[in-house]
């Protein structure tokens, strides 16, 4: 955070900089910016085939607002509590959600690693409830038998039998916090993966269908459409524009990076329920206990790092929870699958920022800001490169050699400590650039592509 405000204060004072040259995308002074755009806000309209200023925000704007909000599918809020007033409850809720997004538009990369992390989970819980359901089928089949083969005892043997299969879809609703505690009317907790399976098992909990699911969802298909096609809209308009030899704004090229992120989360979420308001009731006498689950206290800035580090779900206690953490993704069985989470989030991020390179030659209003603009984005390409080789050499380091693999651990650990303040940094400095920039744009980046106005999309 450090480095932002004083990138920001040299930024400040050296704005009215000389203008960075470019053949292809000429830039104007300062003196000249203004006539440069009043002419253009003039001569650009629909019948010239041009676009405006307006319609270079607002695309952009709206296409990374659907990114955000249709693409990130949050975990189910706890219920409210008894001595909660409703607007207290309605104001958590809404500053869970100011968080996501605030937390997507800094680090996406973080939150697609939360997506992978479920997605991995949802598939584990899957395969444990369904053998959980397969034990307790054949229970009761059993215990039909010894009762008798009558008509009473099949009645409660069909009874009992939970006929509805679990699905990957059931298994994020699990660990989304879709399933909560109630003792005498109240709310107390969200179950665990390990407690749901244990209900299962002792046919006290049977599932809700799919159908209820998708009826309780309120992303359907509609609304993820229309997202998809707005982001491929803007995604076919850059092609276009680079194909016509047109200019593309540090704005837009900032949309297109988040365009690359999404597109992994929406395959990591698609069978996650989206924007279900309240868990399902499940009432019992006695908690089994958990000693998995009874982890040690933390330090707040042992929890940060390890929120780094994609592990913070590992000291989640939920029966100490109103509600299942906001970034929570459930705590893995297998190692491994975090470690997996960690580098398909790291790729991403490298992706992520080699996108916002692509401007490394456009026109800038002054040489300070395409310094600025260069370095940030070698910094958001380099910073999760080097956390990416640090996690891959210890992980693939020779046992045998216990002295240097403590070395590379600590080193890693610093690198993932540092990494932290410069990536936010950097990334902070990329979205002030990319509205900064737009005041001395070249007359070429007001030129529409005309056949792209024929698609439909927002603007």
């Amino acid at each position: 955070m450090i480095s932002y405000f004083l990138f920001l204060s040299l930024y400040a004072l050296v704005t009215r900089g000389s203008p960075v040259a470019s053949s292809t995308n000429p830039t104007f002074s300062s003196g000249t910016t203004i006539h440069a755009l009043a002419e253009s806000s003039d001569s650009c309209d629909s019948i010239h085939g041009c676009r405006t200023l307006y319609n270079i925000v607002s695309g952009s704007l709206v296409t990374i607002l659907a990114c955000v909000w249709t693409a990130v599918h949050r975990n189910i809020p706890g219920p409210a509590k008894v001595e909660d007033s409703r607007v207290r409850h309605a104001a958590g809720r809404v500053l869970e959600v100011v968080k996501i997004v605030m937390v997507t538009l800094l680090v996406p990369e973080w939150v697609l690693a939360w997506a992978v992390r479920q997605f991995l989970n949802a598939r584990e819980v899957k395969i444990k409830l369904e053998k959980a359901r397969s034990r307790a089928e054949r229970a009761w089949a059993d215990k039909a038998k010894v009762d008798g083969d009558d008509d009473a005892s099949r009645e409660s043997a069909d009874t009992r039998t939970p006929l509805v299969e679990w699905t990957a879809r059931h298994g994020f609703f699990v660990i989304m916090g879709g399933f909560h505690n109630y003792e005498n009317g109240e709310p107390r907790h969200p179950l665990s993966r390990r407690l749901v399976v244990q209900l299962v098992q002792a046919g006290d909990l049977v599932p809700p269908t799919e159908d209820e699911l998708r009826g309780w969802s309120q992303g359907d298909a509609l609304s993820k459409g229309l997202a998809i096609g707005q982001t491929l809209w803007f995604v076919l308009q850059g092609i276009a524009r680079r194909v016509e030899g047109l200019p593309i704004t540090q704005l837009e090229v900032m949309t297109l990076a988040y365009t690359t992120i999404t597109v992994a989360m929406y395959v990591a979420w698609w069978d996650k329920p989206q924007n279900i308001g309240c868990p399902v009731r499940v009432a019992f006498k006695e908690l089994q206990e958990q000693p998995s689950e009874l982890m040690e206290e933390r330090e707040w800035y042992t929890n940060m790092f390890y929120t780094m580090l994609g592990t913070q779900d590992m000291s989640v206690d939920l029966r100490k929870e109103p509600q299942v953490p906001t970034f929570y993704g459930g705590d893995f069985e297998n190692d491994n699958n975090g470690l997996y989470a960690d580098g398909v989030a790291l790729v991403a991020a490298m992706v992520f920022g080699a996108v916002h390179c692509a401007a490394w030659n456009y026109a800038f209003p002054s040489r300070v800001e395409a310094h600025v603009w260069r370095i940030s984005s070698i910094a958001i390409v380099a910073v999760p490169g080097a956390m990416l080789a640090a996690m891959l050499t210890v992980m693939n380091f020779p046992r045998r050699y216990p002295t240097l693999l403590l070395v590379l651990k600590f080193v890693t650990l610093l690198i993932f400590f540092f990494s932290g303040p410069i990536y936010v940094s950097a990334r902070l400095l990329l979205l002030t650039l990319s509205f900064t920039t737009l005041r001395s744009l070249p007359f070429d980046a007001y030129q529409a592509v005309q056949w792209t106005l024929f698609i439909p999309h927002f603007s």
